[in-house]
């Protein structure tokens, strides 16, 4: 039995590893395309996806999902991380 819960949270932690780095390429990716873009367009894209992610927020608040406080910290994140 503990063999197989261990063997469980080695799966989980390796799946979460796996999806930390996606998201990491991801981030990397679409900073990489935002320096193409000319500057004013750059910040109407960012600005763009501000409000997506705020209308994003809004309807997970109305969903009342449990997710709502995550998926705000992340948005910080990726945004903060973004200007860095």
């Amino acid at each position: 039995m503990t063999d197989s819960i261990e063997q469980r949270l080695d799966y989980l932690e390796e799946s979460n590893e796996a999806l930390k780095m996606q998201n990491r390429v991801l981030a990397t990716a679409f900073k990489g395309m935002l320096r193409a873009l000319p500057p004013d367009m750059a910040g109407d894209v960012i600005e763009s996806i501000q409000i997506a992610f705020d209308d994003e927020i809004a309807q997970l608040q109305y969903d009342d999902s449990p997710h709502v406080e995550l998926f705000y910290d992340m948005t910080y994140t990726f945004f903060r991380e973004k200007q860095n």
